[in-house]
């Protein structure tokens, strides 16, 4: 089974680069990648629908929260798509098209 990444807390469309994606908790599963590394994902939305999509691992810090950083995925989908909160992000299984949720 593909390792979860993250589940999506909030969003934030950014034109030109593509769709971020923070995590409800820490995102330890991103800290096994460098920054920037390109991954292939699915993202499953609470309803059960799947998107395939190109990530990289980003690092966020928000004024609003402590000095801490957060990491999330900059992703880019074949068309533009709204990713409510609760959705999953996984890592895409070699070898086959996706993996499961």
């Amino acid at each position: 089974m593909p390792p979860l990444l993250l589940r999506v807390a909030a969003t934030w469309s950014l034109p030109g680069l593509g769709l971020l994606a923070l995590p409800q908790e820490p995102a330890a599963p991103l800290a096994a990648y460098a920054l920037h590394a390109a991954l292939l994902v699915e993202a499953v939305l609470p309803d059960g629908t799947r998107h395939a999509a190109r990530a990289t691992v980003e690092e966020i810090t928000r004024p609003e929260e402590s000095t801490a950083s957060t990491r999330g995925l900059l992703l880019d989908f074949a068309g533009p798509l709204a990713l409510p909160p609760g959705t999953t992000i996984w890592l895409a299984q070699a070898g086959s098209k996706f993996g499961s949720a």
